[in-house]
């Protein structure tokens, strides 16, 4: 499970599929929130750069749970 508190960091090295949400929520806001927030947690950069936190973990979650050979298709 991915908490709020995990850094951006800690998020993708154990769940790679993550990067995907990560840079397309950052297209939403015109941010690289891996780039800029890499080492803040996910609750302190959604709230920085106005992202629903709650859609936001939704999101990961569901990236973190799909098959390792799909995840590569999004990157």
């Amino acid at each position: 499970m991915i908490s709020p508190r995990d850094t951006i960091l800690d998020t993708v090295a154990r769940h790679p599929g993550t990067t995907a949400v990560f840079r397309d929520y950052g297209h939403r806001v015109g941010a690289c929130i891996l780039c800029e927030a890499l080492f803040e947690s996910i609750e302190d950069a959604a709230a920085r750069y106005g992202i629903d936190l709650a859609a936001l973990l939704k999101d990961l979650e569901a990236a973190a749970e799909e098959p390792a050979d799909t995840k590569a298709d999004r990157l």
